[in-house]
């Protein structure tokens, strides 16, 4: 898998962040796609249209490629209301009746196998290329790009200009073998240094005891790795600012150490120095049996009863969801075992 880090120069703008924040990318479409669709579509890329602002305060003149690159999500999936109107274009009679079969109940199931084969509104457009739309009722029908949030993996304390992400490329083959890419992240995988990204900020759940001095425990898994590696950091920048702060235990779980430790020489340098704790890592794929950050969890029953009974500390998950109900199970057991519950 293709896992990278990606830094933001925020220099000059007005951007701020706290811990815990997501920041919302809005991608472009890729270059080639919407060339494609322009000359398939029979459009000008350079003709004029008007259309409302990403945040809708106001109305932009942008050209029809600044439109298919930065505003309508062409690559997207459509959605059964979205067979319906297209319907309503489509002058020959088989393909009308088509869609309007596939936006009923009764094509459901060919509906289905079109959401798992990604069909995209590109696609659509070339199968049924008798509903043929107008550029400007094109706009209206077709959904905007929206924003892709990844959470923040920096402390702003620590990184006054900048704004960090950890971001796997989406990709997978459907299943009639052709590749395909999540759009937001094919986009930033492909940004070239100077291009100016639109962003926005999201708030979240993941946010640091107001007492620094409490312990937190947290558990990633992959990418999950990101808003801890801020959290880290913010306590850190705290530290060396003469700031008492509190123990900090990391459970990180990966497929492999060799390809995906993810910032594991920095990790590994906070736990040399004391900052970081507590560090145990399971990578699933590495040994002969599958060790997960849940392992890792029961193993450690008096580190959790010690921090998060004893001490009043908080335990954060982040990370794909399949694990949560055995990593309670590995706390629970720790009240039990240690903590007398």
């Amino acid at each position: 898998r293709n896992v990278f880090h990606i830094e933001f120069d925020t220099s000059n703008t007005d951007l701020t962040y706290r811990i815990g924040e997501a920041l919302g990318v809005y991608g472009h479409n890729d270059a080639t796609d919407v060339s494609e669709f322009i000359d398939f579509y029979g459009l000008n890329a350079h003709d004029t249209v008007k259309i409302r602002s990403h945040d809708g305060t106001k109305m932009e003149v942008r050209t029809v490629e600044q439109v298919l690159t930065q505003y309508l999500d062409i690559t997207g999936r459509p959605t059964r209301r979205f067979y319906g109107a297209l319907a309503a274009f489509a002058t020959d009679e088989k393909e009308r009746a088509h869609l309007e079969k596939l936006a009923s109940a009764e094509g459901g199931a060919e509906f289905k196998k079109r959401v798992a084969a990604t069909v995209t509104f590109m696609d659509l457009f070339k199968e049924f290329q008798s509903a043929h739309p107008t550029f400007t009722e094109l706009c209206e029908i077709v959904p905007r790009i929206k924003a892709r949030h990844y959470s923040i993996a920096s402390s702003q304390k620590m990184h006054a200009n900048s704004v960090h992400l950890l971001v796997v490329l989406v990709g997978w083959t459907n299943p009639e073998g052709k590749q395909r890419y999540g759009q937001c992240t094919n986009y930033l995988v492909n940004l070239k240094p100077g291009t100016e990204v639109t962003v926005d900020i999201m708030p979240s759940v993941l946010q640091l005891p107001e007492d620094h001095t409490k312990p937190i425990v947290m558990a990633g898994l992959g990418t999950g790795m990101a808003p801890f590696r801020a959290f880290i950091e913010e306590r850190a920048a705290l530290y060396s600012r003469g700031v008492k702060v509190g123990p900090m235990a990391l459970y990180f779980g990966s497929r492999s150490q060799r390809m995906e430790y993810l910032y594991g020489e920095e990790l590994e340098a906070y736990h040399a120095s004391g900052l970081l704790t507590n560090l145990q890592c399971a990578f699933s794929r590495d040994g002969p049996k599958k060790v997960y950050i849940q392992h890792k969890l029961q193993d450690d029953a008096e580190v959790l009863s010690d921090m998060l009974q004893a001490k009043g500390g908080s335990f954060f998950l982040c990370g794909p969801t399949w694990p949560a109900g055995d990593v309670e199970d590995a706390i629970t057991a720790a009240f039990k075992n240690v903590g007398g519950v």
